[in-house]
């Protein structure tokens, strides 16, 4: 049994040092492969862009299916590498906003009530046009006994 507090304290600093120097190279191993991995990823991006603009270019001289044949490259990645030329690169930028669209946009939009008191609803509700003060239009039909 241990009984000394230094003691104790000087097990564990062996312990932590052992755990520490594990952690450091794996951290350190994980992060040059991660560069690694990001250097070749880019490398390969741009091999696949020459491969697609090659392909693409070629298209007017020799088809797929020749090129697959004379190369030994599988017509599908042939094909992949001409569909991604043909596609533009990244979204599209939206445009800012005009003066006009942003002040269209800041008006209030009238309300149900507003709605209902606009030239055209006021048209239909007069008594000429056969609207709502119309006593004939909004009586019962009689009810039939028979």
């Amino acid at each position: 049994m241990v009984n000394s507090h230094d003691e104790i304290a000087r097990r564990l600093d062996e312990a932590d040092a052992a755990r520490s120097a594990r952690r450091a190279e794996a951290a350190t191993t994980i992060g040059e492969l991660a560069r690694r991995h990001s250097t070749v990823a880019g490398q390969l991006a741009e091999l696949e862009r020459e491969l697609a603009t090659a392909v693409a270019s070629a298209a007017d001289v020799i088809d797929i299916a020749e090129l697959a044949q004379v190369t030994d490259v599988p017509a599908a990645d042939l094909t992949r590498w001409k569909e991604k030329a043909a596609k533009p690169r990244g979204r599209p930028r939206k445009r800012p906003a005009t003066e006009n669209a942003r002040t269209r946009r800041s008006r209030p939009r009238p309300s149900h009530t507003e709605a209902a008191s606009t030239p055209q609803t006021a048209a239909l509700d007069s008594p000429a046009s056969g609207g709502s003060d119309d006593t004939s239009a909004a009586s019962p039909l009689p009810a039939s006994t028979g």
